[in-house]
C-alpha cells in the first residue's frame, strides 16, 4: 500500500498476520497498528491494505467484546483499614 494512502486512524487488513487492525502512527518506514485489546505491532506498507466492510465490522465488533469483558476489571483499590 502506497504511504501517503495511510492515515493515523485507518482501518487496515494486515496480510502477515491475517487481521485488521487500526493504525496508530509511523514507525520510520514501519506502520504501526493496534488492536481493540492492546496488540500493538509494526509492519512495512507493502504488507497491508485498506480493510473490507466485513473487516471494519469485525474490528468494531472485537472493541465491543473487549470493552464488555473488561468492564468493572478496573477498580480504585480498597482503602486501608
Amino acid at each position: 500500500m502506497d504511504r501517503q494512502a495511510i492515515h493515523v486512524g485507518m482501518v487496515v487488513y494486515d496480510r502477515s498476520y491475517e487481521m485488521p487492525a487500526r493504525v496508530t502512527g509511523f514507525d520510520g518506514s514501519r506502520v504501526a497498528l493496534v488492536r481493540p485489546a492492546g496488540l500493538t505491532w509494526s509492519v512495512p506498507p507493502g504488507a497491508i491494505r485498506p480493510a473490507t466492510a466485513a473487516e471494519r465490522r469485525q474490528l468494531r465488533a472485537l472493541a465491543a467484546l473487549h470493552k464488555v469483558k473488561t468492564r468493572g476489571t478496573h477498580r480504585a483499590s480498597p482503602l486501608p483499614n
